[in-house]
């Protein structure tokens, strides 16, 4: 089976908001999807190209005074295969955590609660920032995206709790 490439649906699902250049994409991204899906400038303009190329975003360049910009928009094809794509059973996955690499590793209660209270430290963080992005969702007008919005951000915020309960637990073991 072929592997796709993922950040083509992240940047196709941005452009379904409306037209944006790259540097859009990426602060949009930065802004929402990065507490759960990381795309970096070396993936989202390559894939913008190739997305272009293949007919999914077209690219319009637009001058403001003398800078010149570039505005991608997704196309019909586009909007097509990211219905499909969304669609499709999610594919399976293999998280990357260093916290946990750390964890299967480690041989000293010494540096096991000191990995513990780090970890405790950034997921509490973690849990402050959710509550302020949450906190921000609930003021704007209801509609469809928000509440859509609202259940993957409590989905985080479920994963988050649960995780602040059991590191305290552990440490006091």
């Amino acid at each position: 089976m072929r592997l796709v490439n993922k950040t083509r649906y992240a940047i196709l699902g941005v452009l379904l908001e409306g037209p944006a250049t790259g540097y859009e994409i990426k602060s949009l991204m930065r802004r929402s999807t990065v507490y759960f899906w990381r795309e970096s400038d070396s993936t989202i303009y390559p894939m913008l190209k190739v997305l272009a190329k293949e007919g999914k975003v077209l690219s319009e360049i637009v001058y403001v005074g003398k800078k010149k910009k570039e505005f991608f928009s997704i196309t019909e094809a586009g909007q097509k295969e990211f219905r499909v794509w969304l669609k499709a059973p999610t594919s399976e996955e293999t998280p990357r955590n260093e916290f946990l690499l750390k964890l299967f590793f480690v041989t000293n209660r010494k540096e096991l609660v000191r990995l513990f209270q780090e970890r405790l430290e950034k997921v509490e963080k973690m849990h402050e920032e959710y509550k302020k992005i949450e906190e921000r969702l609930d003021g704007i007008a209801d509609s469809p995206r928000k509440t859509i919005r609202l259940k993957a951000l409590r989905y985080g915020l479920a994963h988050l709790e649960s995780e602040i309960r059991w590191l305290n637990e552990e440490k006091k073991k």
